[in-house]
């Protein structure tokens, strides 16, 4: 079930974000993530991600992907049974970091193709993936700006991810759920 608020933003049920959450949790267990500034490069390699930069594309495409306001895109080559992940690395790195996660999300997730939906559920992974609420909470962090000092995020990102942690702080925590026990045991 979907809900809408103003008719214009979707809204996930909660346990939807949780299953988003979990997944997160699952990929930093299956990669062996223990670093809160790890290479978003090598996870996305490890996943069976070929990582194709805009600047090795023929003009023509890199502009293309410009224009319509592409950080990064997937596609899946059957032949080669291989994603492609092109990312624009003209962008900033910490840009870079959440657009590659954001796409490794719509992998993970399962997205055969682009809608409002998946958008917003490769964002919340990217978000997540990038800085989980436990590990914020053990870093003791408390605002924007030192969460994306510690976390490498944009400020973008960071104020977003702040906002998330401070519901769960008020909503969750501190009853930690079974996933998150096992991302601060990974970090332990």
């Amino acid at each position: 079930m979907m809900e809408f608020e103003d008719s214009a933003r979707l809204i996930m049920p909660e346990r939807e974000y949780q299953r988003i959450e979990s997944l997160v949790v699952e990929m930093y267990r299956d990669l062996d993530i223990r670093d809160v500034n790890f290479d978003v490069f090598n996870v996305a390699r490890r996943i069976g991600c070929e990582l194709i930069p805009f600047s090795h594309l023929q003009a023509s495409k890199r502009n293309w992907l410009t224009e319509e306001g592409y950080d990064a895109v997937n596609y899946f080559d059957k032949r080669q049974s291989c994603y492609f992940v092109y990312y624009d690395d003209s962008k900033s790195y910490v840009r870079q970091r959440f657009s590659i996660m954001h796409e490794v999300g719509h992998i993970i997730l399962g997205h055969k193709q682009e809608s409002p939906l998946a958008r917003i559920q490769a964002n919340y992974f990217a978000g997540y993936a990038l800085a989980p609420n436990p590990l914020i909470h053990t870093y003791g962090i408390d605002n924007f700006v030192d969460l994306s000092n510690t976390f490498n995020i944009s400020e973008e990102c960071a104020m977003r991810c702040i906002a998330r942690y401070n519901n769960w702080v008020q909503y969750g925590k501190p009853d930690y759920l079974p996933y998150e026990i096992n991302l601060l045991e990974l970090f332990a």
